[in-house]
């Protein structure tokens, strides 16, 4: 069984590549000439692929959470992804919405100590 580990930080659990087989690999512009033909221009995408690595129904505790937090409000610059025995080059993918987001596993004031459903957004290099 393979350990998921984010640049230094180790998690106790392995993630679950969320879009592995939802990813655009390639990009795509059409635009029409004057009589209606197509112009298709395509390209393949080397780098800057949306990578999301989750937790599903899985649970992830809450000072992992609190360090990935930290690492993603800290780190503007490349690390490193073990997933399944590879690595890989990425950023957190700020291009979007939250790049970490996760449910507590109860209502608890102060926060439950695990969390549920959480989802890391990465952009690959």
């Amino acid at each position: 069984m393979y350990n998921t580990t984010i640049d230094t930080i180790v998690l106790t659990e392995p993630l679950h590549w969320l879009n592995r087989n939802n990813t655009q690999r390639v990009a795509a512009n059409m635009k029409r000439a004057l009589n209606g033909a197509p112009h298709i221009q395509q390209t393949v995408i080397p780098a800057g692929i949306a990578l999301e690595l989750g937790s599903k129904n899985g649970w992830m505790p809450r000072s992992e959470f609190a360090q990935l937090q930290a690492h993603a409000a800290s780190t503007l610059t490349e690390f490193v992804i073990s997933h399944d025995g590879t690595d890989m080059t990425v950023v957190w993918d700020n291009t979007q919405t939250s790049v970490i987001t996760g449910d507590d596993v109860d209502d608890q004031l102060g926060g439950y100590p695990l969390l549920t459903n959480v989802v890391l957004r990465f952009l690959t290099l």
